[in-house]
């Protein structure tokens, strides 16, 4: 009968006793943790997982633990050759199983496993009881304050420490110039930044040390203890053996990214010569140089990075997939008008319809050109005024170029005039000729010319045209021009007709400015 009850007892223990000689060790394990302590692991056996068998035997323990009948000497352990299992128990009461599969996992047999458990459990219970009594609870108190104190005091010590630092290197490095890209304000605000992360860190982890401390003075927060130290220290030992298992790799991307910076370096170097002119290439101008180093750059870091991919830390993780992708229509969906303006740049570049300092009209806006970028074109406007218009703005619509036509003997300016019928045109011709010497930036070569627009019906159009090779300095030159033909019409009595005039001339005066010159 006894047989009978015990083998009951051993089947309401693992739902599947009858089969555990057929289990296998699987790479699932749980660690059995009571009163702050880890016994022991359990593995998976048949049909239960390894994490319900610990639930279960915490369960028990806690029972035994708290209840005053039960006399740790008064556990034993059953050997049952036939089912393959050694059972510890607490009088009729079974406690814990120790299967062959359990015997396999540490390496020992079975009857010495079952053994050396049965001694661990009794301590950690008569450790539990006797951490409940009065006096554990008070003196475990005092242990809980003393801690508080000395964490306390290390993080006064370790705040004064820093501030000194801190102090001593703003004292010696404030105001000074050291390197040409690293002065001493520089030097003091790194430092500061960094004894500050350093502290951080430190603080970081006395407190979690003082939390874990404090938490396994009591015996009712002993686990929380042992899952928070497990918690903190669980993800730096992955990252530990993740760092390690990964140097392999963190070394091919050093290389790959050694290789890629010898190659830049070379490239600017070289595209910077030609940009100077001590390099030249038939049929590759200087302004192309910087812009073409520009986009062999992104070609290399482009391959660089395609070929660093698969060295990257977690780029086979769902997770860094997923992000790519992400990032992929991010930049897709939202870079549609900057890959717009990236070609756009591109064609301007290698057609050159303009280069710096070219003065030229783009959608009836004219400037001196001051940059060509990536996205945008800039333009410095006679009034000094800045203005950026988008490469594909600029691309898609006419532009004319007044600096290439001073290669090729200037630009002309030109402004009209109306004059009565009574001026014969040729004294015209020569007051408005006679207006153009002497104003700055006028070529005499090829002379001033006028041309006879129109015969209205109060007076004839006439339009001086000059030439300059200043093309931005259309607007000085033409009230240059103004000027002189205002003083030299005066002079010479011819009245301006603009604005015309209808009124009865007989007897009237003449519309002549008063300049002090007597007219004959």
């Amino acid at each position: 009968m006894k047989r009978i009850i015990f083998i009951l007892l051993l089947l309401g223990l693992s739902f599947a006793g009858a089969w555990a000689q057929e289990s296998s060790i699987t790479n699932d394990t749980t660690m059995v943790l009571f009163h702050g302590k880890a016994l022991f692991e359990v593995p998976d056996i048949s049909s239960i997982s390894s994490e319900k068998r610990a639930e279960a035997l915490l369960r028990r323990f806690k029972q035994q633990a708290k209840s005053p009948l039960v006399n740790t000497e008064e556990f034993t352990v059953h050997h049952d050759d036939q089912l393959e299992v050694s059972v510890i128990m607490s009088g009729s009461e079974p406690l814990c199983a120790v299967w062959e599969v359990d015997a396999e996992l540490y390496g020992a047999r079975r009857e010495t496993l079952a053994e050396d458990r049965l001694e661990k459990i009794k301590k950690i219970i008569e450790q539990c009881r006797k951490d409940y009594t009065s006096e554990s609870l008070v003196k475990d108190s005092i242990y809980a304050a003393l801690a508080t104190l000395v964490f306390l005091v290390v993080w006064f010590v370790l705040r004064l420490l820093c501030r000194k630092e801190i102090q001593a290197i703003d004292k010696k490095f404030a105001g000074q110039k050291m390197f040409k890209l690293l002065d001493g304000n520089s030097v003091v605000a790194i430092n500061g930044n960094i004894v500050r992360f350093v502290r951080f860190i430190i603080m970081a982890w006395v407190f979690v040390i003082y939390l874990n401390l404090v938490l396994s003075f009591f015996p009712r927060t002993f686990n929380l203890s042992a899952k928070l130290f497990d918690m903190v220290s669980t993800p730096l030992i992955n990252f530990g053996h993740g760092f390690v298992e990964n140097l392999p790799n963190l070394f091919a991307l050093f290389v790959i990214s050694a290789i890629v910076w010898f190659i830049l370096r070379s490239l600017k170097h070289i595209f910077n010569q030609i940009g100077e002119g001590k390099v030249r290439i038939h049929g590759f101008y200087r302004d192309w140089a910087d812009p073409t180093y520009r986009l062999l750059r992104i070609v290399v870091i482009v391959f660089a990075v395609v070929v660093a991919f698969p060295f990257i830390p977690g780029s086979s993780s769902p997770a860094f997939k997923g992000i790519s992708i992400f990032m992929g229509v991010l930049l897709s969906l939202g870079s549609t008008s900057a890959v717009g303006n990236i070609v756009a740049g591109l064609v301007l570049t290698y057609m050159r319809p303009f280069v710096s300092n070219d003065f030229v009209e783009i959608s009836g806006l004219r400037g001196t050109v001051v940059s060509r970028d990536t996205f945008s074109t800039r333009l410095k406007t006679p009034t000094n005024e800045i203005i950026s218009i988008p490469n594909a703005s600029v691309s898609s619509n006419h532009i004319i170029n007044f600096s290439r036509l001073t290669e090729k003997g200037g630009v002309n300016v030109g402004t009209a005039v109306t004059i009565g019928y009574d001026v014969p045109w040729r004294k015209v011709h020569e007051l408005l000729i006679d207006a153009a010497k002497g104003v700055p930036d006028v070529l005499e070569t090829p002379p001033p010319k006028v041309l006879q627009l129109s015969l209205d019906d109060f007076y004839v159009q006439y339009k001086l045209i000059v030439t300059t090779e200043h093309p931005e300095r259309r607007i000085p030159i033409r009230s240059g021009l103004h000027q002189n033909i205002q003083d030299n019409f005066a002079k010479a009595n011819v009245e301006i007709m603009s604005p015309h005039y209808q009124a009865n001339r007989d007897g009237e005066a003449l519309t002549l400015p008063q300049l002090g010159i007597d007219p004959e």
